[in-house]
């Protein structure tokens, strides 16, 4: 007993040590709070990193296979331009090489764990070596192609995230133009104090434009790499009002606002699906039951009865 209550002061201790670090160190600094009001200062978002290093010695030992590897299948082209397109509107930092690299790791790995499981069972004398190659090539390839539902799932989440703060940044954009700021000057700004997806293409608009593109150029490839129809049409009008001097501030607010009721109008779609989706468990889980216990005690006094 003496042993268990000890034990458990040292797990309060080490929970409690735990907690205050965290909150220590989950506070931002001054220097980190003032930091987004600086002209010069560009804002790191988190984003895939352009590296398969996460085994370490293990990586750099299989660096070569890998290498191999994915030379292969890119001599195979299985639709790279295509996959570039997705790599950009999942904000991914991979190439297509580092694409292709994780999903051989993936088929590999998946062949390894099917071959060990399926090695157990022939020695137990429970697998058919038929049925275990079948098993171990099905398991390789649906582990290749799990990637690019994977790859497909974080589109449809940034996706989401971009339409949640589409209208915010419509309409700190046209605060900050309405402010007397310039459109780089405004892109720039909320570039640096924002944070999320959107910020994240407008600091590489800022960087396109620093490359020496121009504002045009820059946000149409922040559309190419989006391709959504919102942002098309806001970078379309930002970009015709740009150009032909129309004031921005005015296109912007009515822009914010057709955003808004794009908002509120997928809001009621889903709301419809939803109600839609909720029938189902009402009519096949609820109202059986309650004819269930309605009729129920009747047959039974009949039974009864008779």
């Amino acid at each position: 007993m003496w042993i268990a209550v000890g034990l458990a002061i040292a797990g309060a201790i080490g929970v409690t040590m735990l907690l205050a670090v965290g909150i220590r160190f989950n506070k931002p600094s001054l220097a980190q709070r003032v930091a987004p009001q600086m002209r010069g200062h560009t804002n790191a978002e988190k984003t895939e990193r352009a590296t398969l290093t996460m085994f370490g010695t293990l990586s750099n030992i299989s660096a070569p296979l890998v290498q191999a590897g994915v030379d292969q299948l890119n001599k195979l082209n299985l639709g790279n331009a295509q996959l570039t397109a997705r790599l950009a509107q999942a904000g991914s930092r991979l190439t297509v090489a580092d694409y292709r690299a994780q999903q051989l790791i993936m088929a590999v790995g998946a062949a390894v764990l099917a071959t060990s499981g399926c090695i157990w069972a022939a020695l137990n004398h429970a697998l058919n070596p038929i049925i275990g190659l079948i098993v171990v090539t099905s398991a390789t390839v649906i582990a290749f192609f799990a990637r690019d539902n994977l790859l497909t799932a974080q589109i449809n989440r940034r996706r989401t995230k971009i339409f949640a703060e589409f209208p915010t940044v419509a309409e700190l954009l046209a605060l900050s133009v309405a402010a007397g700021d310039s459109a780089y000057s405004a892109l720039e700004r909320v570039a640096t104090t924002a944070h999320g997806e959107l910020a994240y293409e407008f600091n590489l608009v800022i960087t396109d434009i620093r490359s020496g593109d121009s504002l045009t150029t820059a946000l149409q490839s922040c559309s190419n790499r989006l391709k959504l129809h919102p942002v098309e049409r806001f970078i379309t009008g930002f970009t015709v009002a740009h150009e032909r001097g129309t004031p921005l501030a005015t296109v912007l607010y009515a822009q914010a606002r057709d955003v808004r009721e794009l908002t509120k109008r997928e809001l009621l779609e889903l709301a419809g699906k939803k109600e839609i989706s909720m029938l189902v468990p009402l009519i096949f889980g609820i109202l059986p039951l309650t004819v269930v216990f309605a009729i129920f005690p009747g047959l039974s006094l009949l039974n009864i009865g008779l």
